[in-house]
């Protein structure tokens, strides 16, 4: 069901989205691995997902699951719910423990849908589990999932998609664990912003 899934939306944000990609060459091939993305639709972590080679279980937002349509679809696709009130220890076991059996899992470290243009904070569960799993973070940037369906709206709009990955992140797990936490949640934080920029820097 996932592989079939994942066919039918790359095949859409080719032919629909005018799909742009790039970074592909990042991504490890057979090692476990995090992936981190910015978060500006709740598109982001379909279409993501579609563009990777294998499977990727992302973090959903708990409401999502309330619906047994989208409870169904959500299951289907491997994603598992995070209460984004507060520190969601439940949600990062299940992270960890899928990480540490050798799957990928997808988080999107700005802790919901971003309102406003720029990249600001980022909460520390991605480095988090990066550090403890020992696992490399691949950082991914995605831009127009907002324009293609704005918040409220329920069609698709033919808007420009593109998707760049960056090269691998890791942190440490030796010296002082919050600083070593700290340091690469503002690795992160950089390169969503470097990657933005050359994003934005491809004429439209």
């Amino acid at each position: 069901m996932y592989r079939v899934i994942q066919k039918g939306i790359r095949l859409f944000l080719r032919f629909y989205h005018r799909l742009e990609i790039e970074g592909l060459e990042h991504v490890p091939t057979k090692e476990p691995f995090l992936v981190v993305g910015n978060h500006i639709s709740v598109l982001d972590p379909f279409y993501i997902a579609a563009v990777l080679p294998g499977r990727v279980s992302f973090m959903a937002k708990e409401e999502s699951f309330s619906h047994p349509v989208s409870r169904w679809f959500l299951d289907r696709v491997g994603a598992f719910p995070v209460n984004r009130g507060g520190v969601d220890t439940r949600s990062l076991r299940t992270a960890l423990a899928l990480l540490k059996e050798g799957k990928r899992v997808g988080i999107f470290p700005e802790g919901g849908r971003r309102e406003s243009d720029p990249l600001k904070e980022l909460k520390d569960g991605a480095a988090w589990l990066a550090i403890r799993s020992q696992v490399p973070i691949l950082p991914v940037v995605i831009e127009g999932t907002d324009e293609a369906l704005p918040r409220g709206s329920r069609w698709l709009r033919p808007a420009k998609i593109r998707i760049r990955f960056g090269g691998l992140l890791s942190g440490s797990s030796e010296g002082n664990p919050r600083e070593t936490q700290d340091d690469l949640t503002a690795e992160i934080l950089t390169s969503f912003r470097s990657l933005r920029s050359e994003v934005k820097a491809v004429p439209r």
